[in-house]
């Protein structure tokens, strides 16, 4: 019984590493003509193609807000419009570096200080594209939306992709501010 056990591991073993060793492309027979270069399996010298998208460096990046809002505008009520002006605002605010217009669009002066993080010079974005679009009304009104793109931060030298979730809401003046930036 142990044997047989042995057995059966070790050849689930071969089987995962046969798996695992990629793509094997059988050596084609080069067609032989007039203007054929024949080329042996040892000589041949092309480079595997990496499949991951590239990341773009520091010296690439462009800081950009890219997305338009306004052809989003059909997944919202009359009454959440005002929603996407706030967002907007808010990443200009981020790709502008515009201190000012950042704090001016949350709730109170604690929530935007409390959100300062997203804001720092070291940091650069650059927004791409709205993931999701959510309105919830059990009990306060307020609209979800989810923000992609990418980050590139100065100091680390790096690019990372983003996700930005903002509740944005009316306040107790009916005037819509961002409640929370996740």
């Amino acid at each position: 019984m142990l044997k047989t056990i042995a057995r059966m591991l070790m050849l689930m073993s071969l089987i995962f590493l046969a798996a695992c060793a990629g793509d094997v492309k059988p050596i084609e027979e080069p067609s032989i003509g007039a203007n054929t270069p024949t080329q042996s399996p040892a000589m041949n010298t092309q480079k595997p193609q990496n499949t991951e998208p590239k990341q773009p460096n520091e010296t690439s990046f462009k800081a950009e807000l890219s997305i338009n809002l306004k052809s989003y505008s059909d997944q919202l009520t009359e009454y959440d419009l005002p929603a996407l002006e706030v967002l907007e605002k808010n990443l200009t605010a981020l790709v502008e570096h515009d201190h000012t217009l950042y704090q001016s669009g949350f709730v109170n002066k604690k929530l935007a200080d409390a959100m300062e993080p997203y804001y720092d010079e070291q940091y650069q974005y650059k927004f791409t594209d709205i993931e999701s679009i959510d309105s919830m009304l059990p009990n306060e009104h307020q609209v979800n939306i989810t923000v992609i793109g990418q980050r590139l931060d100065m100091a680390a030298k790096t690019v990372e992709n983003v996700k930005m979730l903002y509740a944005i809401r009316p306040n107790d003046q009916g005037e819509w501010v961002i409640y929370i930036i996740d």
